[in-house]
C-alpha cells in the first residue's frame, strides 16, 4: 500500500533547517583546509587549472553600504543617548532615564526649595521657591522623553546593532573561507582519477557550493530587508524629533511663565 503523499511532504522549515545544519559542517571542513592544500588551490589558480571565485562587485558594494548603514546607527544611537541624557554616571549604566530623585533639573529645584525655605525669606523666597515647581516640571518631562526615547528608538536601533549586526557579521567572516573550500574543492574534485572518486568529491563540490549560496542568501536577505528597517528608523527619528521638540517648547514656557508671574518681561522667541 502507497503511503500517503500528504506524509511525504516537507513541512516548512525543515528543509532550511537542514541545509543550515549542512552549511555549519561546510563552515566547520572549510575552517580545517590546511595551509598545504590552500597553496596546491592558489598554484592551479596561477596555471589555470582552477578557477578563482570572487564576488559580484555589486554584492560587495550592497554588503559594504549594509555594514555602512549599521556602523551610521551605532553613532546615532550613542548621539541621541547623549542628547537625551548627559549624565555619564547613567550612560554607564546602559540607561537613559534617570533614576528617581537623580535628574539634574529635579535636584536643581530641590537644592532651590531647600534655600527659600531655609537661607531666604519674603520676595527672594518666593523667587526660588518657583524657580524650583519650574525645575520640577522640566524635570518630569524630561523623563518622559527618556522614557519614550529609550522604549521605542533606541531600545528598535540597539536590537537592529546588537543582534542582526552581529549575526551579519559572522556570514559576511564566512564568506571567504567558504569560497576559498569552494575552490579548494573544485580543484580536488578536477584531480581525480576514477570516476569513484569524482562523484565523492564531486558530491563535496557540490555542497560547498549550497553552503556559500546559503550564506550569501542570509546576506541578500539582510540587505533586501534595509529599505523596510530605514523607513522603520526614520518614523521612530521623526517621532524622537517631535518629543524633543514639545520638550524645548515646555523648558522655554515654563520659564516664561515663571519670570512673567514673577513680575519680569520675558523676550520674545525669534521667529526663524
Amino acid at each position: 500500500m502507497d503511503k500517503n503523499p500528504e506524509d511525504q511532504k516537507i513541512k516548512p522549515g525543515v528543509e532550511d533547517d537542514d541545509q543550515s545544519k549542512k552549511t555549519k559542517a561546510a563552515m566547520a571542513e572549510a575552517s580545517t583546509i590546511g595551509w598545504g592544500r590552500r597553496w596546491k588551490t592558489h598554484i592551479g589558480q596561477k596555471t589555470g587549472f582552477v578557477e578563482q571565485t570572487k564576488l559580484e562587485p555589486r554584492f560587495e558594494r550592497n554588503i559594504e553600504k549594509l555594514i555602512s548603514y549599521h556602523n551610521i546607527i551605532y553613532k546615532m544611537v550613542d548621539a541621541i543617548e547623549l542628547q537625551v541624557q548627559i549624565d555619564p554616571k547613567i550612560l554607564a549604566q546602559r540607561r537613559v532615564s534617570a533614576p528617581n530623585g537623580e535628574n539634574e533639573w529635579g535636584k536643581l529645584g530641590g537644592w532651590l526649595h531647600y534655600l527659600a525655605m531655609s537661607q531666604f525669606t519674603e520676595q527672594p523666597a518666593k523667587i526660588l521657591d518657583s524657580y524650583s515647581r519650574m525645575c520640577g516640571k522640566i524635570g518630569q518631562k524630561e523623563n518622559q522623553v527618556q522614557r519614550r526615547t529609550r522604549s521605542h528608538l533606541i531600545k528598535r536601533m540597539r536590537l537592529y546593532t546588537g543582534d542582526d549586526t552581529e549575526e551579519l557579521n559572522k556570514c559576511v567572516d564566512a564568506l571567504q573561507p567558504l569560497l576559498t573550500a569552494l575552490d579548494d574543492t573544485r580543484r580536488v574534485m578536477k584531480s581525480a582519477k576514477v570516476s569513484k572518486d569524482l562523484v565523492a568529491r564531486g558530491q563535496a563540490y557540490q555542497s560547498m557550493i549550497l553552503a556559500f549560496n546559503h550564506k550569501a542568501g542570509e546576506i541578500q536577505g539582510w540587505i533586501d530587508e534595509v529599505t523596510t528597517v530605514v523607513t522603520l528608523h526614520q518614523n521612530e527619528l521623526i517621532r524622537f524629533c517631535r518629543e524633543v521638540a514639545v520638550y524645548n517648547d515646555a523648558v522655554y514656557n515654563n520659564l516664561n511663565e515663571t519670570m512673567l508671574r514673577l513680575g519680569y518681561l520675558p523676550h520674545k522667541k525669534e521667529q526663524k
